[in-house]
């Protein structure tokens, strides 16, 4: 079955008939995830694909069972350039009412707190893809090196730099005052 994702569903009539969701959606339909993403040019925008199941486990527990999945190109914060990760979000939520049903839950299934009877699928598949982001994503070890600090120019120590510089009084050669030479003179003072 196939929902538009800007629709809300009710997640407690879908457990009970067991419903389940299969398609793609754009990442513009994503704004959380849309910020990180690096656009390509040369390439048509990503998408994401998602399979969803809502059920009931042998406890009675009303789930949400699937995968989410795309490769997104992100910065690489180790040399500040485009690295495309492959993102598989595997998940299986457990639909509770309020905090305290969720704290009550199993170590291995996490919560999905639903307030009323809407969930809005757009913004549990984008939690989903946030949370399997690598918190630091990069190249592989060798694929990329890391930027090189800018270097100073011959041009930047040129005479006519320096008379300027030590004329508006930033010339880090010029002898400056020690900051605490006024509390050296109100000691002598004291000692008096």
């Amino acid at each position: 079955m196939s929902i538009a994702l800007s629709d809300h569903l009710d997640p407690w009539r879908a457990v009970r008939y067991g419903l389940a969701f299969t398609g793609e959606v754009a990442l513009s339909q994503l704004p959380r995830l849309a910020e990180i993403v690096l656009a390509r040019e040369d390439a048509p925008p990503a998408r994401v694909d998602y399979r969803l199941r809502f059920e009931r486990d042998p406890e009675g527990r009303a789930l949400v069972i699937g995968h989410v999945r795309s490769c997104l190109r992100l910065p690489c914060q180790r040399c500040l350039g485009a690295v495309e990760i492959a993102v598989d979000a595997p998940l299986r939520l457990a639909l509770v009412k309020t905090d305290q049903l969720a704290g009550e839950l199993p170590d291995d299934i996490d919560p999905c707190v639903v307030a009323g009877d809407s969930l809005d699928l757009a913004a549990l598949i984008e939690d989903e893809l946030l949370l399997a982001i690598p918190a630091v994503p990069r190249h592989g070890d060798g694929l990329c090196q890391p930027p090189e600090p800018v270097q100073a120019r011959a041009s930047s120590r040129s005479p006519e730099r320096s008379a300027s510089a030590s004329e508006s009084g930033l010339d880090p050669s010029a002898e400056k005052p020690h900051p605490f030479a006024v509390l050296a003179g109100i000691r002598g003072v004291d000692k008096a």
